[in-house]
């Protein structure tokens, strides 16, 4: 029936003035959108799935938009095991674990991809199977007031195999990739929006060369009403695409830092944002990518957003990057 059939979308329009090499340029853009359909099956067996917009820039059809696949799943919940709470198995092309938590701090996908999505280290989604849980009982509600990640009373954990490439890549070898990631909330009573994470990916890069990729992270992270904080630390050897390796077809070690900060000062529904990144080639010694993001968003009750921000990026055109400084204007719609 269509009482349990659940319909939501989400897209970004921007206007963006870019200043790099020393040319301007200016632009209106659709960045992206979602559409998702929910429909429950059983008590117990549901379905996702979600479907991609966006502009595709890359050969013949360069300029068309694009209708790609970003979740097909279906999710099992689970009895709960001891500790672990409303434990559930997705599985088809799902979430991976870090990103996934990542951008329940960070709302601001509308301004650009998560920093290891960003940098072609690690997807948002992938074709495979992935298991979560929370970490002791839901916390009650007014603990959780402000808070977006999942509720555990003392954290909640996540790992999963898949292909490796991302949702938008084809396999190029037979390896599988497995990514966990757990949090930790040390204070759950006093400061529940604290939590302490690990991350981890391991297996080969998307290509057939089956470079290295070994990645170790963490990160520390608090959610509130007034006040949203992350910061996340990474040491990797390649990237899940399989990019950042040299002419010997060995993967460079790479290591980065990334913070994100949301400030609600004001009676008005109006947020300050910071975002700063920084990724290094250490076999090259040299900068990858330095990447500053400031804005302010008007947000609305079921979080669409008018945002303005500045960006400034420092990249090495060796990975397909170029400097450029960016003042962009973008409306984010939920509905």
């Amino acid at each position: 029936t269509r009482q349990n059939l659940d319909f939501d979308g989400q897209f970004f329009f921007s206007y963006d003035h870019t200043t790099s090499n020393g040319e301007q340029s200016d632009e209106f853009s659709l960045k992206r959108g979602y559409i998702t359909f929910r429909r429950a099956i059983t008590d117990r067996f549901s379905i996702r799935f979600t479907q991609d917009i966006s502009i595709d820039e890359e050969g013949d059809g360069a300029g068309d938009i694009e209708l790609r696949l970003k979740y097909a799943l279906l999710k099992m919940s689970l009895e709960d095991l001891g500790p672990l709470k409303n434990p559930s198995l997705d599985i088809g092309v799902v979430h991976r674990p870090w990103i996934d938590f990542e951008q329940d701090i960070n709302d601001y996908r509308a301004q650009k991809p998560m920093f290891l999505d960003q940098n072609d280290i690690l997807s948002s989604a992938d074709y495979g199977f992935s298991f979560s849980a929370l970490l002791g009982e839901p916390l009650d509600a007014t603990a959780r007031r402000g808070m977006r990640t999942p509720p555990g009373t003392y954290g909640s954990i996540d790992i999963g195999l898949y292909n490796g490439g991302g949702y938008s890549a084809l396999e190029a070898n037979r390896n599988k990739l497995i990514e966990a990631r757990i949090a930790l909330r040390p204070l759950p009573r006093r400061l529940p929006g604290f939590q302490v994470s690990g991350f981890t990916a391991i297996g080969d890069g998307n290509n057939e060369f089956n470079s290295d990729f070994h990645l170790f992270g963490g990160g520390l992270s608090f959610e509130s009403e007034p006040w949203r904080f992350l910061a996340q630390t990474i040491q990797s050897e390649g990237d899940g695409s399989g990019s950042y390796i040299n002419a010997r077809r060995q993967a460079y070690s790479l290591t980065g830092w990334g913070l994100f900060t949301e400030l609600r000062p004001f009676s008005v529904p109006l947020s300050l944002t910071g975002r700063f990144e920084y990724l290094r080639n250490e076999d090259l010694e040299h900068t990858v990518n330095r990447q500053t993001i400031l804005g302010v968003a008007y947000i609305f009750p079921n979080r669409s957003k008018f945002m303005l921000d500045v960006a400034s990026v420092d990249a090495d055109p060796l990975y397909g990057q170029n400097d450029f400084t960016r003042v962009q204007f973008v409306t984010e719609i939920r509905f």
